[in-house]
């Protein structure tokens, strides 16, 4: 039996629902029980390993997409550690990116703090959502001090899609698509959604639009 993507991040939002004790209510705590309150920053830290990971996407964009991280606390991860507020890419590779084989090597880079990072190769297989793999394996740090969302080129949105949303033009002078959904790690902050709400509920429209700043520092910053 084939799963949709949709189908996983309702169930996973069901199942943490059940689990945390948030209810379907007509206004659900934003909050789990036991986390702080996350507000976000005027602006978010963009390092230099997210900077030259977007270039990649940029550079190969029908092979490569990228996972995205922001860090709601101080987060200590095995490669380095990260503040409050740093917003963190990776590359995944796409299907075609997937059949080029072992041989083609993806140059990615893992932050370790300070704005220093490391080369590493891009996501091959996805055992997990591209944002948990990120945070789980290559990072190897704590998911609940993480939201998550997924970047890619621009596609069709029909209008109830509103997990999803295209920016036109960034700082580099190209369009994104953006998918805001995490099967794991955005429900316990945005009171049970699995994709930063597009309203004011939870401060879903004003994170959106720090994490487009993000993108913006992201797709012009040199380093």
């Amino acid at each position: 039996m084939t799963v949709s993507r949709r189908a996983f991040l309702a169930g996973s939002a069901s199942a943490l629902a059940a689990s945390t004790g948030i209810a379907s209510a007509a206004t659900p705590q934003c909050n789990a029980p036991g986390l702080p309150s996350a507000a976000p920053p005027n602006r978010l830290l963009v390092d230099c390993a997210s900077r030259r990971n977007f270039r990649l996407f940029r550079q190969n964009p029908d092979y490569v997409g990228l996972a995205g991280l922001v860090s709601l606390n101080f987060v200590q991860g095995k490669p380095g550690s990260y503040p409050a507020g740093t917003m963190m890419l990776f590359p995944w590779l796409k299907p075609k990116g997937v059949a080029l084989g072992a041989a083609r090597v993806w140059p990615s880079y893992v932050p370790i703090g300070n704005n220093q990072m490391q080369l590493a190769d891009a996501i091959r297989v996805q055992t997990l959502p591209a944002d948990d793999y990120f945070c789980r394996v290559v990072l190897n740090a704590p998911w609940s001090n993480f939201i998550g969302f997924v970047v890619d080129a621009p596609r069709a949105v029909q209008p109830a899609q509103k997990w999803v949303t295209n920016v036109d033009k960034l700082a580099d002078g190209a369009g994104i698509g953006i998918d805001w959904s995490s099967a794991n790690l955005n429900t316990p902050w945005f009171g049970g959604s699995p994709w930063i709400p597009a309203g004011g509920h939870c401060q879903g429209k004003a994170w959106r639009a720090v994490i487009v700043d993000g993108l913006n520092q992201a797709s012009i910053g040199s380093c």
